[in-house]
């Protein structure tokens, strides 16, 4: 029961966060990228997404906005796909405090002299469930 009402409330109190996604899948579209939705979430891609990440992210291969995953390709995205969806869940559960405690979390460790992004709470739980660090293995080959 709790899923079927939760998760609702997951969607709406994580919505400011996803708003801000969403606005990147007009450019994103526009500059050749793609957008689809897989496991709950949306997508993007590609061009603009992935001038964002190397130029305003700080080189991130991907990174979660609410329920929007932005990734520089499709290999990256599928590379660290479960890892975003660990902060899809803290952004259901922190929905508009996210950023914010986020934010708050890297300046403490930088703070104290610790690596802002590895010891971050937050990325410290989703590395710990998921590991993906470096660039994506390649993917075999379809054979038809």
């Amino acid at each position: 029961m709790i899923r079927y009402v939760g998760y609702p409330l997951g969607y709406l109190w994580a919505s400011p966060n996803s708003v801000l996604g969403i606005a990147m899948m007009p450019l994103v579209l526009l500059s050749g990228g793609k957008a689809r939705f897989q496991w709950g979430a949306m997508e993007l891609y590609g061009g603009f997404a992935a001038w964002f990440l190397r130029n305003i992210a700080g080189g991130c291969g991907a990174m979660t906005l609410g329920h929007v995953i932005v990734a520089r390709d499709r290999k990256m995205l599928n590379f660290t796909r479960n890892h975003e969806h660990v902060h899809v869940g803290q952004y259901m559960l922190w929905g508009p405090l996210f950023l914010p405690m986020y934010g708050l979390s890297s300046f403490l460790c930088w703070r104290a002299g610790r690596n802002p992004y590895l010891e971050n709470r937050f990325e410290k739980v989703a590395y710990g469930l998921y590991p993906c660090f470096g660039e994506p293995p390649d993917e075999p080959e379809v054979k038809a």
